[in-house]
């Protein structure tokens, strides 16, 4: 283990270790652990946690002043993985306000959010990103809040150490044994060569962030699992289950793994680029895929009010990098902890924003050139904010591109441009190439979109697909060519696909989305980066069939007919309210802008990006897409002041 200063420890020598099981570290003071500084050796720690991108990070130690005295309670609940380093943060914030008391609750991050979203709790942990459904529930009850990511962790599948074959297990066999209707029951059906022996499998509950991701990440759906396999919200459960059974794999988070590594054995995963194993190491530049994430709090803002729960978030954000180190998990860069503080501290933030938007652009005189480029989705929405704000700025030059999101990242990750449209999240490459040429940026959602699976308007037989039959026709290896090989009753004729080139992230959506895995597609297809082209091949052809997002399709109804999907829940089309609501899916998704930090310092750039936030709702309804909630589109605001 690791001592809070760093050191390592062996054995019973007395040395300073962490478990969840002991909190007594909790108690030392910080003379003892000067101390145990200069016992490793002059105090400089022998392990630092390396961070993601260039950012060097400083440990903060800013605490609330020791003569403002405090009182209260603090709420917090949620997360079992995120337990540990709030529950670290309450206690060393309560040596010098004794007098605030913050219980934290475990009932897992779905758990938690119930409670949240109704006002019950000031703070949730999260082991995932808070859902539309979850989002939509708070807005109904009036909850603002504030997001804050506070550590990377990684998700580890485990098995017992008497298990001398599982050393390792690629993905699809990992969604093999873990997908709905999985029926494998015998270590020898993932292999022929491994045993003939029973598996008996262990997770957490389905209320659990843990459980959302791995099910996401592996079987390509959030929340589809095959459901016999023992489960629990209390990861030591887990521990103890596999611990004691010899035929057991289970999943849970890699700080877990750490303090219990005696009991238990890591199996590495197999992407595609071999085996890896998770460490603070490759969890931090993202090469062990696809099982790396982030961990995050929710503040409410209302609570923000009182004096203890911002002294404490504060403080929580300040010393995130020593606590997240401490339990087992990898630090964040410091600018991103910084941004946090920006959110919470900043008078101009979400909190402070005036409920009437005044308009962003400031009464000097503008010029310059701002380059933007990127998914060819995103690009109504940017093109319709450089447009009205050069009503504004007429002497701003904004030219948008539309070379598709991975295009886009590899001229934003070299400084080429001031902002990449992105119809997905950025790549752990992407953003390793980005740090590596010193490119710091803000990811910023502007909207949802859904995507959607279009047939010509004279196709009177395809109204509703399921997710399986998708997959059927688009994953890679698939030979199907006609509508009856996919329902018998069909028309024997050919189809001929339409979709997106391989550098776009609306690609890299629907495969992750469909074929269970991201890039894995059929490849013979018309592609094309033009939207366009897409809506012209299909509405000229009786017998095609293709996707693109939902704005393009809005555009032109009278040319295109709509798929209903499937995907186990009855047949959906997409729509603003099942957009919104989640219930269109797997194909609702974020879109999002990068902007490069160094480019905000320019005045016409900070400034149009404030425009473009400011009024991405209205934008947003505008060329079709759903809008976010107000306090998100303000968090943003908040972040790049």
């Amino acid at each position: 283990m690791v001592s809070r200063t760093g050191c390592r420890t062996n054995g019973n020598d007395g040395a300073l270790s962490f478990t969840r099981a002991n909190w007594n570290w909790l108690a030392l003071s910080l003379a003892i652990l000067g101390l145990l500084a200069v016992a490793c050796g002059g105090g400089e720690d022998p392990t630092p946690a390396p961070t993601r991108g260039t950012t060097t990070q400083a440990a903060a130690t800013t605490a609330p002043p020791a003569d403002a005295k405090l009182s209260g309670d603090i709420e917090i609940d949620g997360s079992s993985t995120v337990f540990p380093i709030s529950q670290a943060a309450a206690e060393e914030f309560r040596k010098e306000h004794s007098d605030v008391q913050i219980p934290v609750g475990i009932s897992g991050t779905g758990g938690g959010f119930k409670r949240f979203v109704v006002g019950e709790t000031d703070i949730s942990n999260a082991s995932r990103a808070i859902k539309d459904s979850e989002r939509e529930l708070a807005a109904e009850n009036g909850i603002e809040f504030i997001e804050l990511t506070v550590a990377f962790d990684g998700l580890s599948v485990i098995v017992n150490p008497d298990n001398d074959f599982a050393s390792c297990m690629t993905t699809d066999e990992l969604k093999k044994l873990w997908e709905p209707g999985s029926t494998v029951s015998k270590w020898s059906e993932i292999r022929s060569d491994w045993p003939d022996d029973p598996i008996r499998l262990y997770g957490p509950d389905t209320d659990s962030g843990t459980f959302d991701y791995f099910t996401d990440a592996i079987n390509g759906e959030e929340d589809a699992s095959r459901p016999d396999y023992t489960q629990s919200a209390d990861d030591n459960v887990l521990v103890q289950g596999i611990a004691g059974d010899k035929n057991s794999l289970g999943y849970f988070g890699y700080a877990y793994y750490l303090e219990n590594k005696d009991k238990l054995k890591l199996v590495a995963v197999d992407e595609g680029s071999g085996c890896i194993e998770p460490s603070a190491s490759t969890i931090n530049d993202g090469s062990y895929s696809p099982l790396s994430r982030p961990m995050f709090i929710y503040v409410n803002k209302a609570s923000l009010e009182r004096p203890e729960v911002k002294a404490f978030v504060t403080f929580y954000l300040e010393n995130a990098a020593v606590l997240a180190e401490e339990v087992g998990y990898v630090a964040l860069p410091q600018a991103d902890y910084d941004e946090g503080l920006a959110l919470v501290n900043d008078p101009m933030g979400a909190m402070d924003k005036p409920a009437d938007k005044e308009p962003a652009a400031p009464a000097m005189k503008l010029s310059g050139d701002i380059e933007i480029d990127g998914s060819s989705t995103v690009f109504p929405i940017s093109q319709a904010a450089a447009e009205e704000f050069r009503k504004e700025h007429s002497d701003v030059q904004i030219p948008v591109g539309i070379s598709g999101t991975g295009g886009g990242f590899k001229r934003f990750v070299v400084g080429e441009t001031d902002i990449s449209n992105a119809s997905r999240a950025i790549k752990d490459s992407e953003r390793q190439l980005a740090a590596e040429n010193g490119i710091q940026f803000i990811e910023l959602t502007v909207a949802f979109d859904g995507l959607s699976v279009l047939v010509n308007p004279d196709n009177d037989f395809a109204t509703c697909m399921t997710t399986g039959e998708l997959k059927k026709l688009w994953e890679p290896g698939s030979t199907v060519s006609k509508w009856n090989e996919i329902r018998s009753d069909w028309p024997n004729e050919t189809i001929r696909l339409y979709g997106p080139d391989t550098d776009s992230g609306t690609f890299d959506y629907f495969t992750d989305a469909i074929n269970g895995e991201e890039d894995a597609s059929r490849p013979d297809y018309t592609q094309s980066a033009d939207d366009n082209v897409l809506v012209q091949g299909i509405a000229g052809d009786k017998n095609s069939l293709g996707y693109f997002g939902y704005a393009y399709y809005i555009e032109n109804t009278d040319k295109l007919r709509l798929v209903a999907v499937d995907g186990g829940s009855g047949c959906v089309a997409p729509s603003d309210e099942t957009i919104n609501n989640g219930t269109y899916a797997p194909l609702s998704r974020p879109l999002f802008i990068y902007v490069n930090k160094a480019s905000l310092e320019r005045p016409e750039v900070k400034a149009f990006v404030e425009f473009y936030l400011e009024n991405a709702d209205a934008l947003a309804a505008e060329v079709g897409y759903v809008a976010l909630p107000e306090t998100d589109y303000a968090a943003g605001l908040s972040a790049i002041r």
